[in-house]
């Protein structure tokens, strides 16, 4: 059993394990002495066919991970790591391995959540041997709100190892609270990069100049289709996950009704859960829709087609606790149809999630991979493959999704070979501005047009290099002239 102690601190909470293993003495202990604890109590535990330990992609991440710290870079780094292969227990393995103060960055309220619970427990690694003998648990702080007075930083960083925060919490805090927060962190982990704008990313990772910097993705390009930014250390392919197991099939299905395509869809899908109840299958199923006006909308089909699975509406239309109501009706089963705007958020990690319904497609690719990946998850017994259900008629999208939205697409196979592809166009515009030696970032970034100005300025994006036909060498007498270096 774990018991989890939380003390409030001017709105912030600062966690610590009271009961389970690693737990604290019945006085928090100070964040040196944890840290000395905790040291050499890491270990190489590998997966086996008989035997829990840390998988494959993990084990690879974190070599990398521990490579660059030996080289002692000042260029942040990014682990790519499909959904389900274990992106927060490597996160935990890189701490754990050599125990230091360290700011976690994550994209949202529930992630943050979820992730401090990983720390201040360690997650699966005590109970697959990788942490082992007598160790302490890190104490965890959880930033809620924007630290303002240095007494104050200075009495919650002295006792914890681990601070979980948003970068708007980051912002909201005082420069002088935020520069000693950061000056007093030996690394910086962001999870779930790929949420981070061009201008917070800078913001965050400049503060951490000269020291360890690791992000960690499923998806290495942003949100808004720019770079990423930082060295790709480490992606382990689709292929493998899947190859592996930790990668679930997914079963497409496009469909067509020229009459009424929602209900049309949201009848496909409704039928496809009951099927899988009825056979014992713990499943859920999300609708995916644009704006909360259309989820209003859908949720009377789910109503009317499915009552028995008493449909829920999840969405920034309604209070944050009538959100938090319905996720854990999710939870216990209350339900097992909810309707959600674009996805639930980073961080609602629910294995149960295997049917699909997109009423209104993203047209973005990374977005479209996220999503994906919510319903991939392997889990235990009771559950199955998933399914997606998809309206046929899906205009405005470029030519890689047209193909994931095909009549007769394999997702496995689509999804493997664009997420492959996406991987190596950002290894590729990595290698090509290494080529240029190291620049200073400050440097780098202030030749770059801002996010506004950007909004401004014509995008051309091309998969491939582009022949140029009509054009060809032109000789002259400064190219040719053979005394040019004399």
């Amino acid at each position: 059993m774990t018991t989890i102690e939380r003390c409030d601190i001017d709105g912030n909470e600062l966690w610590r394990l009271s009961e389970g293993l690693g737990a604290h003495a019945e006085e928090p202990q100070d964040g040196e002495v944890v840290e000395t604890a905790l040291k050499g109590r890491f270990r190489f535990a590998a997966e086996t066919e008989t035997e829990d330990g840390l998988r494959r992609p993990q084990l690879g991440a974190l070599h990398a991970i521990l490579a660059y710290r030996s080289t002692e870079e000042h260029e942040p780094i990014t682990v790519v790591m499909p959904t389900g292969t274990g992106k927060t227990e490597t996160m935990l393995a890189a701490y754990c391995h050599s125990p230091a103060k360290t700011l976690v960055v994550v994209p949202s309220d529930a992630l943050r959540t979820q992730i401090a619970e990983k720390f201040v427990t360690l997650g699966v690694l005590p109970r697959v041997h990788a942490v082992v003998g007598d160790f302490l648990c890190p104490a965890v702080l959880v930033l809620k709100s924007g630290l303002q007075a240095m007494d104050q930083v200075q009495q919650v960083l002295a006792r914890s190892n681990v601070v979980v925060a948003t970068a708007q919490v980051l912002n909201a805090c005082s420069d002088e609270a935020r520069s000693y927060l950061a000056q007093s962190c030996q690394r910086l982990f962001v999870d779930e990069a790929h949420h981070l704008g061009a201008r917070t990313w800078r913001q965050v990772v400049e503060l951490f100049g000269g020291r360890e910097v690791v992000q960690f993705t499923a998806t290495p390009y942003r949100e808004d289709g720019r770079h990423l930014g930082g060295r790709i250390a480490y992606a382990y392919p689709l292929r493998l996950a899947q190859a592996h197991g930790y990668f679930a099939r997914i079963n497409y299905r496009s469909v067509i009704d020229l009459a009424d395509l929602d209900r049309a869809v949201a009848t496909a899908a409704v039928e496809q859960l009951r099927a899988d109840v009825e056979a014992g299958l713990d499943h859920l199923l999300m609708a995916r829709v644009r704006s909360v006006e259309r989820a209003k909308e859908i949720i009377k089909l789910y109503e009317e087609l499915g009552s028995e699975f008493a449909p829920i509406r999840i969405d920034t239309g309604m209070a944050e606790s009538t959100r938090s109501r319905h996720r854990d009706r999710l939870f216990k089963r209350e339900s097992r149809i909810m309707v959600c705007v674009n996805m639930l958020g980073e961080g609602f990690d629910l294995s149960a999630l295997k049917i699909a319904a997109i009423h209104d497609p993203q047209k973005s690719l990374a977005v479209t991979l996220q999503f994906v990946g919510r319903f991939t998850r392997v889990g235990n017994e009771s559950l199955g493959e998933a399914s997606a259900f998809v309206p046929l008629q899906v205009a405005g999208v470029d030519e890689r999704l047209r193909k994931l939205y095909g009549e007769d697409a394999d997702w496995n196979e689509i999804i493997r070979d664009l997420t492959a592809h996406g991987v190596g166009q950002e290894k590729d515009r990595t290698d090509f501005e290494l080529a240029f030696g190291s620049v200073p970032p400050r440097s780098r970034h202030a030749q770059h047009p801002s996010e506004d100005e950007h909004r401004h300025l014509p995008v051309h994006q091309a998969t491939e290099l582009e022949p140029r036909e009509h054009l060809r060498p032109v000789r002259g007498p400064v190219a040719d002239d053979p005394h040019r270096n004399q």
